[in-house]
């Protein structure tokens, strides 16, 4: 057995980690608002971009041109250009007349708070080894107080087991990175005992033991214990 836990995270991040991924009532609202926001601001681009663009082009063909073919092509050139420069100028007053919406809009969208997290997350999955298949499964007891009561992940690297944190779906600004604990097969041994409600899947090894979700047993042993054959 050994245990290990991250200690490569900034301390920003770990705020991150450790907020819930799931919005509250307010910040669902505020997301609605800013998704509206945003559909205004690129219907506004697109209006004040097209409006700019074709005034434009409605100018540029106005002007005059030659019946000597030298300065019909030079005409042309020259109209080519301008439409070209039309077109780099209708965006930029576009983007420019749109902007302040779109920063009132990224300022009332809440999905920034599940990027941030998703990048914190994804830290200590890559540090822990993190895989699918997992199981997350409550953690009802355990030697290391840590991880009692609360979810943690079940899942398999090389010929190791390993239980940390909910790495699935993350967990909330209530709960810290309690660490990994890694086991070969023949560090632990599984048991089922009744719980006070239902039954729970006894996990031990030398120096740790978790009383862990019923389906924790089944899941362990399919995964490490008796493998499927590729074959």
């Amino acid at each position: 057995m050994r245990y290990f836990q991250c200690d490569t995270l900034k301390q920003e991040d770990r705020k991150i980690v450790y907020k819930d991924v799931e919005l509250n009532d307010e910040e669902k609202n505020s997301d609605r608002q800013g998704k509206f926001l945003k559909f205004l601001g690129t219907l506004l681009f697109f209006v004040v971009f097209v409006a700019v663009f074709v005034g434009s082009l409605f100018l540029i063909v106005r002007i005059p041109t030659s019946n000597n073919p030298f300065l019909l092509i030079l005409v042309v050139i020259v109209m080519f250009i301008l439409s070209a420069g039309a077109l780099i100028v209708s965006v930029l007053i576009g983007s420019f007349v749109s902007s302040p919406i779109y920063k009132k809009a990224q300022a009332k969208l809440a999905i920034h708070k599940r990027i941030y997290f998703d990048k914190a997350l994804i830290s200590l999955r890559e540090y822990y080894g993190w895989t699918e298949p997992c199981i997350v499964t409550k953690c009802y007891d355990s030697s290391d107080k840590k991880f009692k009561n609360r979810d943690v992940c079940i899942f398999l690297v090389d010929d190791e087991l390993r239980i940390t944190a909910d790495l699935r779906h993350g967990f909330s600004i209530r709960e810290n990175d309690p660490g990994c604990y890694s086991f070969k097969v023949d560090e632990f041994s599984l048991e089922q005992i009744q719980g006070e409600k239902f039954l729970i899947t006894k996990f031990m090894s030398e120096d740790q033991v978790f009383h862990l979700g019923r389906r924790a047993k089944g899941f362990i042993e399919k995964s490490i214990i008796s493998p499927p054959n590729d074959t």
